[in-house]
């Protein structure tokens, strides 16, 4: 049987202080002339002497990056070890030995520093500010992002107007310079499971895979070739811009009559898009009055500004068409107070029928089920939403060391509330971690 295990051993620390004792000090090294590199050795093995094992490691790594590799395959004989005074006498410092035992010492410090390994489902707001504290901390972090590019919501569902690829690239450059890795092209639920997570040495997960999975309107012709969803149309504009879809035409094209269905930020993103994109006319229509819409004040008046025309307490019946969207029925609706409830209702009467060449439905999104469907003890509420605590530890899912934040656990928020969240359950998931290491 062939073995390849490694002949030389190490020294213990013991042998290592012992060796170190050894050495003369001499007044002018020669094993400093002996070294390609001139490592100051005197320095180093007198820091070993006391015990001093960071600064030794300091010492080496003024001009070495490679000590534990050095250590074994460098020919010590002919360089640092051969110049040694004592080795006129066959018994020369084993300076290689020495370095050796830094070097291993060096990745016992840095492994003990560690304060364990956290999986971040997601690369969106939330997973990549729960990514980057983590790792100032001292933890390992990998990112797994179902998509072939990281970003989340940053890079496929703010269009580049308002927020240009190249930031998001060096956003998240700036977190994998903490240390975090990134696995892109990796869905969790399908490539891999929470349960196999753990296997994996992960101690704890943390789920912010947002809400991918968009409303359906649930009228007659919501299939037709030309009506789709707003996540949908952002995700494969800013596909096709970065170049992952090649050949493929934009999904609205120039003069196309275009009807948003909703009125809060992703149905403006999707109206200002169609707009860039060359769509000769975009209506935007919502079922709620104008003073309920839930775009931000600032979009909602850049919309209008850029010729995008708004409809309130108005939305479709149904989509009109034979193979392919040519229009739809409007119908107007109202608000109606009954004591402390309200219902909005249609108005008889109002139906109208409009031509329009595209429909883009943004009336809200959910999050998949994928990951909860493949693993056990993580409950969700009625619209699929992760269900998490506050206290002891918040963010916590329902089954201990997984965790979640952002808009997988509640209706879709800004990015800012999304990196707020994600503070907090970083804060939650070193204490979890931590618990009861200090006692």
């Amino acid at each position: 049987m062939l073995n390849f295990d490694e002949l030389e051993k190490g020294f213990t620390e013991e042998e290592a202080l012992e060796e170190a004792r050894r050495c003369l000090k001499c007044k002018n090294p020669p094993c400093v002339k002996g070294c390609p590199i001139e490592n100051r050795i005197p320095a180093i093995v007198r820091a070993i002497e006391a015990k001093d094992y960071r600064t030794a490691i300091d010492i080496i790594n003024e001009n070495s990056n490679l000590a534990v590799i050095c250590a074994r395959v460098c020919p010590h004989n002919d360089q640092c070890e051969g110049a040694c005074v004592l080795n006129r006498k066959g018994q020369g410092i084993r300076i290689s030995k020495l370095e050796r035992f830094l070097a291993e010492k060096e990745m016992e410090l840095a492994l003990n520093r560690l304060r364990g390994k956290v999986a971040v489902i997601g690369s969106g707001p939330a997973g990549l500010s729960v990514a980057a504290i983590l790792a100032k901390q001292n933890y390992r972090v990998t990112i797994f992002e179902a998509q072939h590019k990281a970003g989340g919501v940053l890079r496929y569902g703010i269009p580049e107007y308002r927020l240009p690829n190249e930031v998001v690239d060096k956003q998240i450059e700036i977190v994998r310079n903490l240390g975090v890795r990134l696995e892109t092209g990796v869905v969790i639920g399908e490539d891999l499971t929470l349960d196999q997570l753990f296997a994996m040495g992960y101690q704890a997960v943390f789920i912010g895979t947002g809400t991918g999975l968009a409303r359906k309107l649930g009228v007659a012709g919501e299939s037709l070739p030309g009506a789709m969803q707003a996540i949908y149309f952002l995700e494969t504009v800013n596909l096709i811009r970065d170049g992952s879809l090649p050949g493929r035409p934009y999904p609205v094209r120039t003069g196309d009559r275009v009807l948003v269905v909703g009125a809060g930020n992703v149905a403006v993103d999707a109206a200002r898009t169609a707009l860039r994109l060359g769509a000769a006319q975009v209506d935007v229509v919502d079922i709620v009055p104008e003073k309920e819409r839930r775009a931000s004040d600032k979009e909602y008046a850049e919309a209008l500004h850029e010729g995008v025309r708004f409809h309130f307490e108005t939305s479709v019946t149904r989509i009109l068409g034979d193979r392919q969207v040519e229009g739809v029925v409007l119908q107007n609706f109202t608000r109606q107070v009954q004591g402390r409830e309200s219902a909005i209702i249609p108005l008889p009467g109002t139906e109208r029928e409009l031509a329009y060449d595209k429909v883009i439905i943004a009336i809200g999104q959910k999050p998949f089920a994928r990951i909860v469907s493949t693993t056990t003890g993580i409950k969700t509420s009625a619209q699929g939403y992760v269900l998490t605590e506050t206290e002891p530890y918040y963010g916590m899912t329902t089954r201990e060391g997984v965790f979640a934040a952002g808009d997988v656990v509640h209706e879709p928020k800004t990015v800012i509330l999304a990196m707020r969240e994600g503070r907090r359950v970083a804060e939650a998931i070193d204490a979890w971690l931590q618990r009861g290491k200090e006692a």
